[in-house]
């Protein structure tokens, strides 16, 4: 069985040895292209010389010796890191890890990599696929390699097993998932209160679009330090960075955005109250073209351009799209244009204002001039007039003075 994008699901597989095709039994698309002759040839690389083209690969009849031994020991690897990390499923984790430790060899991806990294490549895969609540981080922790080494090899591992394009690698995790095993991790024990409280926080962050772009851990931290909180567990922000593996100022921005939205301002006690009393409300099917995945197989419109089953997946894994309020993104950049919008008015105001007083104060240059010049003169000519009268008084009371 290998996966088929056309399909979109794990289908048989027919191989052309003649032309080195491998082509999906179900709909014929050439999934893999492996040409093989018994025959060497050469090519000259950039500097001339010739090397030899392609690579050779051994074909075993039967299992050897060496090939069961090395198998062994990846099923070993996985067993351990399973029993270490107390990964349920027992030895039916075990055995999906270990057919695809046992792909890995076949394409030589072992070769010149550490069998314990390789394992937990294949084992994270097999979480994946199951659903189970492990990150890519809990298997470096415990191996005590960087996450980003362990990363580039399950990158490079899902390559090389045509897993890129798979829903494994393709569909998102759902934050829910780790909620119960962190709440063990940092109470101790199994807490179904604390853990309940932290789910109603994750889903009202799906419906506020918080999870948007963002890895579980740090939505998973924050609805935890509120639930334990709410229930009385005095817990600080470095003792919850140490059980989901964030630094505290990424815990410190979720709950900063969490603190933002309607139901950040509520107590926990309305808060709950209005958890219980939201309704779940089913779609009803519309009509409309299939923009989905599955719009190549004939399926149905069902809501927003996906069928069905892609609608309830979108909405298990978000919340869905009724209540909540709207993406953080969509908020910052709708809170810049009101800002924006409302600078460019208050400078337009200001600007009429300006040209108000500027028009106000012309005309008083202009008109007010006039009147000022024709003021001045009616002092200055009266002025005169007064000091004239008052010199002929002097004169003629002069003249009038008896002589004795």
């Amino acid at each position: 069985m290998v996966y088929c994008s056309h399909c979109d699901d794990d289908c048989p597989y027919v191989k052309d040895p003649d032309n080195g095709f491998t082509c999906c039994g179900m709909c014929g698309k050439v999934i893999d292209q492996d040409m093989y002759t018994d025959e060497p040839t050469f090519v000259k690389d950039s500097s001339g010389q010739s090397r030899l083209s392609g690579h050779i690969i051994g074909i075993a009849k039967g299992g050897s010796l060496s090939r069961e031994r090395t198998e062994e020991k990846g099923r070993d690897e996985i067993w351990q890191i399973v029993h270490g990390l107390h990964v349920s499923g027992g030895d039916d984790i075990i055995c999906t890890a270990h057919n695809f430790y046992k792909l890995a060899l076949d394409n030589n991806f072992t070769r010149g990599r550490r069998t314990t990294h390789v394992a937990a490549s294949c084992l994270y895969i097999a979480c994946r696929r199951s659903e189970k609540p492990y990150l890519l981080i809990d298997f470096s922790d415990y191996l005590h390699i960087s996450v980003y080494v362990l990363g580039a090899i399950f990158l490079q591992l899902c390559q090389v097993l045509l897993l890129g394009e798979h829903p494994i690698v393709q569909k998102l995790v759902d934050p829910s998932l780790f909620i119960h095993r962190f709440t063990e991790r940092l109470l101790g024990k199994r807490d179904n209160a604390v853990s309940d409280t932290a789910l109603r926080i994750v889903a009202s962050m799906k419906r506020d679009w918080m999870q948007t772009g963002r890895k579980p851990s740090g939505l998973c931290g924050a609805a935890l330090y509120i639930a334990a909180l709410s229930h009385g567990h005095m817990y600080t922000k470095a003792d919850i960075s140490a059980v989901v593996h964030v630094c505290e100022a990424t815990l410190f921005k979720r709950l900063i955005e969490f603190e933002n939205t309607d139901s950040g301002s509520l107590t926990i006690e309305d808060f709950l109250a209005k958890a219980d009393e939201e309704p779940v409300s089913k779609c009803l099917a519309k009509s409309g073209e299939v923009l989905c995945e599955h719009k190549d197989k004939g399926a149905e419109h069902f809501s927003h351009g996906l069928c069905e089953e892609c609608y309830d997946n979108f909405t298990e894994l978000s919340g869905g799209l009724e209540g909540g309020a709207d993406p953080p993104a969509f908020q910052r950049a709708e809170k810049q244009r009101l800002d924006a919008a409302k600078r460019a008015k208050e400078a337009a105001v200001d600007e009429a204002i300006c040209e108000l007083h500027n028009s106000d104060f012309e005309d008083n240059i202009m008109s007010p001039g006039k009147k000022s010049e024709g003021k001045s003169s009616a002092i200055a000519s009266s002025q005169i007039a007064n000091d004239f009268v008052d010199f002929k008084d002097s004169e003629v009371e002069g003249l009038l003075v008896p002589v004795i």
